[in-house]
């Protein structure tokens, strides 16, 4: 079964990353790069710990000798930790307090990719590899392997979307953020993209775009907006519908608060704003709030669209502003409003 079709066990993994990510566990992830000279860090594992290797690469088979060395290395390996004489094995280390229920969870969550999609994961994690040595001893074969665990799965799938999300920090020796918190932000990804490509939808420069509706909200608000997003698209042109992870790429750039500045101000009939607690602590949403205000103080009470999850203040927001409850609508339904007030603008 593909992620299209994953819907509800999205939904109860997110629940469950949710709940485990805000109990806020000592539990880190590093990577341990292992050669046959060593490896890359020596310290002690705190406890409780659990490793396991993530990806290897064994060389390049250059003739029929080094084939068979290969076939003799695989038959004398103990497989659960690589395969004996490679020259680089990456292990995903896990430590502290909750390692144990992460991997649970972590196997499960990484059961969500089916076997197609399993492979295009393992070919991305070995893809830079595989080029680089190619290029260094072709016409030789560089041999390469990801673990089918699904606990190898789910690590793997977290550092690419660290590549997409962050570039370059996927390779860092120690990941950032806890395991439990970046899992709950790549299964929100995962909900929202259905893929495991790039994050990037838009083949349209932000520059030349007017949008039609813009959201503004905090990250930990991101499921139901993402729903909401969905269910709006079909009823909207293409590229007029302002969510981040539409244009992330794009979005990875100096001067981002100037861009995004212009697009709530300058470029967008309506902007939706799912205020909360959250909302008033994020400095993303603190800088497009100002936008925002700018906007109500010139009077254009026609382009705003608030959407309340909880009572909690927001600093220009008052009792006689009117919303629309999160509490008691569903996404599907916001979303159907917002068309509302789209079609209102256009006629």
């Amino acid at each position: 079964m593909s992620l299209a079709e994953r819907t509800d066990e999205l939904k109860r993994l997110i629940q469950a990353f949710e709940a485990e990510a805000g109990k806020f566990h000592p539990l880190a992830l590093s990577l341990l790069y292992v050669t046959q000279s060593g490896r890359s860090f020596n310290r002690s594992f705190a406890k409780p710990n659990h490793a396991i290797p993530l990806w290897q690469y064994y060389g390049a088979i250059k003739n029929h000798t080094g084939a068979v060395e290969l076939a003799r290395n695989l038959r004398n390996s103990d497989l659960k930790w690589g395969v004996r004489g490679a020259e680089l094995t990456c292990f995903g280390v896990l430590e502290g307090e909750g390692c144990e229920l992460f991997l649970r969870m972590a196997q499960r969550a990484g059961t969500l990719f089916d076997e197609k999609e399993a492979n295009t994961l393992k070919s991305k994690m070995t893809q830079e590899i595989q080029d680089a040595e190619l290029a260094r001893h072709a016409p030789a074969k560089p041999a390469l392997v990801s673990n089918d665990n699904p606990l190898a799965l789910w690590l793997n799938y977290l550092l690419f979307h660290l590549s997409l999300t962050n570039p370059g920090r996927e390779r860092a020796q120690r990941i950032d953020p806890d395991p439990f918190t970046l899992s709950l932000l790549a299964l929100e990804r995962l909900f929202s993209q259905r893929s495991i490509e790039k994050v990037d939808k838009s083949v349209q420069p932000l520059s030349s775009l007017r949008f039609k509706v813009a959201m503004s909200f905090p990250g930990e608000r991101r499921q139901y907006v993402s729903a909401t997003v969905s269910a709006l698209r079909p009823h909207l042109p293409p590229d007029s519908i302002f969510y981040d992870y539409d244009y992330q790429a794009q979005l990875a750039k100096p001067n981002l608060d100037i861009l995004l500045q212009d697009i709530y101000r300058n470029r967008t009939d309506l902007v939706v704003i799912f205020l909360c607690e959250e909302y008033t602590e994020k400095q993303w949403c603190g800088l497009e709030w100002r936008a925002i205000r700018d906007l109500i103080k010139q009077k254009k009470d026609d382009q705003i669209m608030f959407v309340r999850f909880d009572d909690a203040p927001v600093d220009g927001v008052l009792s006689l502003d009117g919303y629309v409850d999160a509490r008691v609508h569903t996404p599907e339904k916001l979303a159907e409003f917002i068309q509302q007030r789209v079609q209102t603008r256009v006629e």
